[in-house]
């Protein structure tokens, strides 16, 4: 067994709080934006379609944490802290018990929902949690859990919680809440074991919120276990109109997708016979007229979410697929090309609406083309082995309807960089973020794994990028993914070494032939370890004789 690999960490830093506006609605105070006061609901909501939560005089935004009162100074929340310019819908009248109950929960509004949500709004994370924790008290203590948990990660160094947080006194509340919520979905389960429709929707948002509890923590492989059982709940779940219960189940499903998208971008391809089948949705359908507004850009999300799992699905079943089923694949991979295609003509338009809205809509517009680049790449260089085996996948790597040009393998990731950089803070000392969204992470390791080898600068520099920003995507662990793709880079250049026979690594990087790449990763869990994986890494020669070209394990 080789030793793990080491695990680097960035460094926090303080941000200035500002207050919020205080005239206007609710939704604009949020927002820390200007607010036209128009009533019943005001322009600047409705023009960028998001809700308008109205007025309230009595209104009050979240408090700082540097204000919290009988809080001891050792024991507060970083103080100074820049909020999220997004809206979020408070919970009305949520009774809290305990300082240590109000001081999680306010701050799971005022951190952690920003950050939750991603780059674009999200009714689950910013409006239907909070209103089902007022009427269902497994989401209300999974949502303290959450909070508190959030706080210790938020005040630390790196992309998860270690062993020795677990002591922190967050850590432990957060435990006992977690403890709480499962002892009420217990009691509320029905005699028999059979749940209603209402407590189906409650224990799907349980799963949600107790897989990113495990993904702070580091618990990886229990993480996927909640995943596993929530997808299969959702696709056995039958909607019923008699049971009204705030969190809408295609908020759900809009979550799943996601989260199962990013597993199988993970996911050893030997493994994906035996994961859960995608989960159901409804077919998105988008128009190129969409006007630019927040309602635009989630179904724009939603489509191209849905899209990439799909297309993950796709390579995964193809590896494993004979030859003699080249039609099926071939008729499949049309069908994935068409769907690219008809996403692509929409993201355009809304583009071109961009500048009358200033720097409202940048970064969502940003992280979806983001989205739409991997999709291109995946679909127009797919790996060698499978182009090997299904040689008409690399029919569209020429200009080819409908596509106008030949794809050029360079300049598309140096977009892909430099679009995952727009998303990441310029600085690389930064306070280390938890999102269940799919973010730069992914693009960056696609960068470091998958750009031509003439690229050899761009790729370390994405992978310093994953190593020196402390972020979570969901399953996405930015700076173990950059630990992993360096160890990737040095053992394709330990590998050309040896063919040419150079002993000497003072040389300077090398050309890496393609059949000595590293095409494939594999990370598996031990049965007994949740902080330890076994990490595979195989270039076009070992997956042809099914040995993996390295094994090393790493820890955290």
């Amino acid at each position: 067994m080789e030793a793990p690999i080491k695990k680097t960490t960035g460094k926090p830093r303080q941000r200035a709080w500002r207050p919020k506006t205080h005239s206007g609605c609710k939704t604009c105070k949020i927002r820390r934006v200007k607010c036209d006061e128009e009533k019943p609901q005001c322009k600047r909501c409705r023009s960028t379609g998001r809700t308008c939560d109205g007025y309230d005089p009595a209104f009050r935004a979240p408090v700082p944490p540097s204000s919290l009162s009988q809080v001891p100074p050792q024991s507060r929340i970083i103080r100074d802290l820049t909020r999220s310019q997004s809206p979020i819908y408070l919970a009305s009248a949520l009774r809290l018990e305990t300082r240590e109950e109000r001081e999680s929960f306010e701050f799971f509004i005022s951190h952690a929902i920003s950050s939750l949500r991603g780059f674009l709004d999200s009714p689950f994370w910013q409006r239907e949690v909070l209103q089902a924790a007022h009427r269902e008290p497994a989401i209300k203590h999974c949502v303290f859990a959450l909070g508190a948990m959030y706080r210790r990660f938020f005040e630390g160094k790196g992309s998860h919680l270690t062993e020795s947080d677990m002591s922190d006194k967050n850590l432990q509340f957060a435990l006992r809440q977690s403890n709480h919520a499962i002892q009420n979905l217990v009691k509320e389960q029905a005699p028999g074991g059979a749940a209603s429709g209402k407590d189906t929707v409650t224990m799907l948002t349980c799963c949600i919120l107790f897989s990113s509890m495990c993904c702070l923590q580091g618990y990886q492989k229990r993480a996927i276990l909640h995943l596993r059982s929530g997808i299969r709940m959702i696709n056995e779940y039958e909607s019923e109109k008699t049971e009204q219960h705030p969190i809408d189940i295609e908020s759900l499903r809009t979550i799943f997708v996601g989260l199962d998208m990013q597993v199988r971008g993970i996911l050893p391809t030997y493994m994906s016979p035996t994961w859960v089948a995608k989960p159901k949705t409804e077919e998105f359908l988008i128009t190129p007229s969409s006007n630019l507004s927040m309602e635009s850009l989630l179904a724009v999300l939603r489509y191209m979410e849905s899209l990439l799992n799909h297309i993950f699905a796709f390579l995964q079943r193809s590896c494993l697929r004979p030859v003699e089923e080249s039609d099926n694949v071939y008729s499949e991979y049309i069908d994935l090309i068409t769907r690219f295609h008809r996403g692509a003509i929409v993201l355009g338009p809304l583009w071109k609406q961009a500048p009358a809205f200033g720097d409202e809509y940048i970064q969502p517009l940003v992280s979806l083309e983001l989205l739409q680049c991997q999709m291109e790449y995946l679909l127009r260089d797919p790996r060698s082995d499978m182009v090997a085996k299904f040689p008409f996948l690399a029919d569209f790597t020429p200009a080819r309807e409908p596509f106008t040009t030949s794809f050029d393998a360079t300049a598309h990731f140096e977009r892909i960089f430099n679009l995952s950089t727009k998303l990441l803070p310029s600085s690389a000392s930064v306070t280390p973020v938890f999102t269940t969204a799919l973010g730069p992470t992914s693009a960056l390791w696609l960068t470091a794994l998958r750009a031509p080898s003439s690229c050899q600068a761009l790729r370390k520099c994405a992978v310093q990028s994953m190593i020196s920003h402390p972020r979570r995507e969901g399953f996405w662990d930015g700076m173990i993914a950059g630990q992993i793709a360096q160890e990737a880079l040095k053992l394709e250049q330990e590998r050309t070494r040896v063919r040419l026979g150079i002993m000497d690594d003072t040389t300077g990087d090398l050309i890496v032939p393609e059949d000595l790449r590293i095409i494939a990763v594999f990370m598996t869990h031990p049965e007994d370890q949740d902080r330890m994986a076994k990490v595979e890494f195989s270039d076009t020669n070992d997956l042809a004789i099914g040995v993996p070209g390295k094994v090393q394990w790493l820890s955290w």
